[in-house]
């Protein structure tokens, strides 16, 4: 019999409250392969992926390394989006392996390690053809994502001023953030030369692009990331971030609140990520992307 913990069984109890003959028994399947994976990812470090969100609180990730008990926000994930990470997880797979077979593919899940940002993750690939290297950042992109990354373009779909498919064309640039994301990589691998491939999960269209390094976009990140390391060094806290307040939504959420706001520290020292609108630097339009076939094609 494996062994769970009171997260796990609390989950299976959740679980089996929902109505169903499978759904039930799958979902607190899939809850316990996410609390399994959750267990195994390392938390003594920085990942990228979630450093270079725009509501990063610096203040959080080191609560998590230094392991401080969660309070009763602890995340627990619905079914429905723990069906939304394995969808995005097989998308990646999918890529991954179609790259492996066509020989572009030089690694897939690339270690990422900085030891002076205290950094630790792994991007999707490093790929090589007739162009030379380039870092592989691949992102399955949905309503969710758009609502998150530009929430602008999503009021358009969502007050019916336009479509669906009309909301995955006005995507004309990577999002803020995983352009954040691929330049963070670019700059622990000393690769300067990036391809974010986003696939459309309403209908499987896909779109890439080329970006090139641009230090200009993380210059922000780095700079709180050392601020980190040097706090855990210290044994001290970094202060929280200046939009912080009790009744800020992240705060609210935080699974440290508790902790966090029973320490009066001072709120001055790591801004809110900024946005599309804010962004600027090189990005390109793939040369493959500019082909109708690529651009916005359904994979079949």
């Amino acid at each position: 019999m494996p062994e769970f913990t009171s997260a796990d069984l609390e989950s299976i109890t959740r679980s089996l409250r929902t109505k169903g003959r499978l759904i039930p028994i799958v979902t607190a399947q899939a809850t316990l392969e996410n609390n399994e994976n959750t267990r195994k990812r390392d938390t003594n470090y920085l990942h990228p992926s979630e450093i270079c969100k725009r509501d990063w609180c610096p203040r959080a990730s080191m609560y998590e390394i230094n392991n401080e008990p969660m309070n009763e926000n602890a995340p627990y994930y619905s079914f429905q989006t723990l069906n939304i990470f394995k969808t995005g997880h097989d998308i990646h797979a999918k890529w991954q392996g179609w790259l492996e077979r066509s020989g572009l593919m030089k690694q897939a899940e690339l270690p990422i390690f900085n030891e002076e940002c205290h950094i630790k993750g792994s991007a999707d690939g490093l790929i090589e053809d007739f162009n030379g290297e380039a870092i592989l950042e691949i992102k399955s992109v949905g309503t969710g994502t758009v609502r998150v990354e530009n929430f602008d373009l999503y009021k358009e779909y969502d007050s019916k001023n336009i479509t669906i498919e009309e909301l995955w064309k006005k995507i004309r640039q990577p999002f803020s953030t995983h352009l954040r994301q691929i330049n963070l990589y670019m700059y622990a691998t000393g690769v300067h030369q990036g391809i974010i491939l986003y696939e459309w999960k309403a209908s499987q269209a896909v779109k890439e692009f080329e970006v090139k390094y641009q230090s200009a976009l993380i210059e922000h990140i780095l700079a709180a990331a050392q601020l980190v390391k040097k706090h855990l060094e210290q044994g001290t806290i970094i202060d929280r971030p200046i939009w912080a307040t009790e009744e800020h939504r992240i705060c609210k959420k935080c699974p440290y609140n508790t902790t966090c706001w029973s320490n009066n520290a001072d709120r001055r020292q790591v801004s809110e990520q900024p946005g599309n609108e804010e962004l600027f630097g090189e990005i390109l339009p793939s040369k493959q992307a500019e082909r109708k076939l690529t651009r916005d094609s359904k994979i079949s």
